[in-house]
């Protein structure tokens, strides 16, 4: 039986600043950056803790960003996290991917052409969840 695996990208607006993950810091110049994750049936729950103000726990490196880091939106794909980290580019080293071998880091500074990196040409390509 095939799982039901999607990737999501969280659109963030950060100030400048130091994230501070308990054992880690990570320094951010303002901008936009991504933050790419994978959910499968709780995708709605994983997404809507990401969006959300407050966390009870910081489970995750996503929860600290909170500090300097505003939600602004969240795209689902169809694909998995892996597959659209390798569309992007400028990564913070080190940051939520600690699970992951291949990539530096799975948030990432946003360039201005961020649809065109995910390869979405029009918003209507996004499929519904």
């Amino acid at each position: 039986m095939k799982r039901n695996i999607k990737g999501y990208v969280v659109i963030f607006s950060c100030m400048e600043g130091v994230v501070r993950t308990g054992k880690r810091e990570f320094w951010l110049s303002q901008g936009i950056y991504v933050y790419v994750g994978s959910c499968g049936i709780n995708c709605t729950k994983r997404i809507s803790r990401h969006l959300s103000k407050e966390v009870k726990r910081k489970r995750w490196h996503v929860d600290y960003l909170k500090e300097i880091c505003e939600p602004e939106g969240v795209l689902v794909l169809p694909i998995p996290e892996e597959e659209i980290a390798d569309m992007l580019s400028d990564p913070v080293k080190g940051f939520g991917s600690s699970d992951c071998r291949k990539h530096q880091g799975h948030l990432f500074k946003a360039s201005s052409d961020l649809l065109t990196q995910l390869k979405i040409r029009d918003v209507n390509d996004v499929p519904p969840l």
